[in-house]
C-alpha cells in the first residue's frame, strides 16, 4: 500500500514538473513570457519578461506587474528594467546609454518606448487587436500593421481585418496592399485566396492582388494564386487579360502552358482575348507547348475569320518545319476557306523551308 501511495505521489510531482518545464503551468496561470534577442553588426535588441502585466490606457507605462514578475528591455546601450516585488510594487532601473535615470519624465519616455517595442513584438496581440478595433475600428487596426515587427504579428492583424465583411472598397484595397509587406509568398497566397469573387472585379483591388503576385519569387506560388482567381465565377475580360500578361512573365513554359490551358478549359478566352492568347503562345520557347495550345484553341467556339487569320499567322513562330506543316494541315480541316483566311494560310506555308512539308501543306488547302 505504501508503495502505491509513493508511486501516485511521484506521478503527481512528475506531472507538475512537466507542466512547469514546458511552460504550460505558466499559461494556465495567465502569465505572459518572452525571451527575445536580435543582434547584428552594431545592433542589439533584447526583450525579456514574465508575469501578468496591466498597461496604462495610453500604453506608455505599467499599471501593475504581478508579484515577482519583471520586464527587461535593451536596445544597444539603452536599458530599461521594471520589476515587481512580493507586494506588487514596481521598481524601475533605467539607463539611457550614458547615465542612470530616475523614474522621472525623461525616464518615463524610455519606459514608454520600451513598452511600445514589447507591443510591436507581439505582447498580448489578440487582446490588443480587439482593444484597438473597439476604440478606432478597422482604420486603427490598419494603421498598426506597419508598426508590428515580424510576419507572425502582421498576419494576426491581417486575419482580423479579413474577417470584417462590411469594409468599403478603398479600405479593402489598402488591406490587400498590406499583404505585400509579408516576407513569405506562401502567406501572401493564403491571404489572396481569402478574397471573395466579387472583389476581383473591383479594379483597384484586382490591381493590388496582381501587384502582389507579380512580386512573388516562385512561379509555383504565382500559379497557386492565379489558379484561385481563375476558379472564381464571372471574371471580367480585364482580369483575364491581366492573368494572361502575368503568365507571359513566368519563366517556365510548362507553367505558362498549364495556365493558358486552364483558361481555355474554363471557357474564359473570348473575343479580343483570343487574339492576345495567340500572341502569348507564339512567344513561348517550346514548340511542343505551342502546338498543344494551338490545338487546344481550336476547341474554342466560335472562331471568327479574323481570329483564324491571327491564329494562322502566329503559327509561323514554330521553329520546326514538320511542326508547322502539321499545324497548318490541322488548321486546313477546320478553318473557313474564305480568301483572307486562305491568304494567311499561304503566307504561313511559304515560311516552310522543306519542299515535301510545303507541298503537303498546300495540297491540304485544296
Amino acid at each position: 500500500m505504501k508503495l502505491i501511495f509513493f508511486l501516485i505521489a511521484f506521478f503527481l510531482i512528475s506531472i507538475r514538473f512537466y507542466f512547469s518545464w514546458t511552460g504550460k503551468d505558466r499559461e494556465r496561470r495567465g502569465l505572459s513570457e518572452s525571451n527575445m534577442v536580435i543582434k547584428s553588426d552594431n545592433f542589439y535588441e533584447e526583450i525579456n519578461y514574465i508575469g501578468k502585466f496591466q498597461l496604462s490606457d495610453d500604453e506608455s507605462g505599467f499599471k501593475s506587474i504581478s508579484p515577482g514578475g519583471y520586464f527587461k528591455f535593451r536596445l544597444n546601450d539603452v536599458k530599461v528594467k521594471a520589476q515587481s516585488d512580493i507586494r506588487g510594487e514596481i521598481e524601475y532601473t533605467i539607463f539611457d546609454g550614458k547615465n542612470d535615470l530616475p523614474f522621472n519624465d525623461e525616464g518615463k519616455i524610455l519606459v514608454a518606448k520600451a513598452i511600445k517595442e514589447m507591443i510591436y513584438w507581439g505582447y498580448d496581440a489578440e487582446g490588443r487587436m480587439e482593444r484597438v478595433y473597439q476604440k478606432g475600428g478597422s482604420q486603427a487596426l490598419l494603421r498598426e500593421i506597419d508598426s508590428m515587427k515580424g510576419d507572425q504579428i502582421r498576419i494576426l492583424y491581417l486575419k482580423r481585418l479579413f474577417l470584417i465583411d462590411s469594409l468599403p472598397s478603398e479600405t479593402q484595397e489598402l488591406i490587400v496592399r498590406k499583404v505585400k509587406s509579408l516576407n513569405s509568398d506562401v502567406d501572401k497566397t493564403q491571404f489572396l485566396n481569402q478574397i471573395k469573387t466579387s472583389r476581383f472585379n473591383d479594379p483597384p483591388i484586382a490591381a493590388a492582388c496582381f501587384d502582389i503576385i507579380k512580386g512573388m519569387g516562385s512561379d509555383m506560388d504565382k500559379m497557386n494564386a492565379l489558379n484561385h482567381i481563375i476558379d472564381q465565377d464571372s471574371l471580367s475580360a480585364g482580369i483575364i487579360a491581366a492573368i494572361l500578361n502575368m503568365g507571359s512573365n513566368m519563366g517556365s513554359d510548362m507553367d505558362k502552358s498549364n495556365l493558358y490551358g486552364k483558361l481555355i478549359d474554363k471557357g474564359l478566352i473570348k473575343d479580343s482575348l483570343f487574339d492576345s492568347l495567340s500572341v502569348h503562345i507564339s512567344k513561348m520557347g517550346s514548340d511542343m507547348d505551342k502546338v498543344n495550345l494551338f490545338n487546344k484553341m481550336l476547341e474554342i467556339d466560335p472562331i471568327t475569320e479574323n481570329q483564324w487569320i491571327i491564329l494562322i499567322s502566329e503559327s509561323e513562330s514554330l521553329g520546326s518545319d514538320m511542326d508547322k506543316a502539321n499545324m497548318l494541315s490541322t488548321f486546313s480541316k477546320k478553318m473557313p476557306k474564305t480568301d483572307p483566311v486562305k491568304a494567311a494560310y499561304v503566307k504561313a506555308a511559304k515560311t516552310i523551308g522543306n519542299d515535301n512539308d510545303y507541298g503537303r501543306v498546300m495540297r491540304a488547302l485544296e
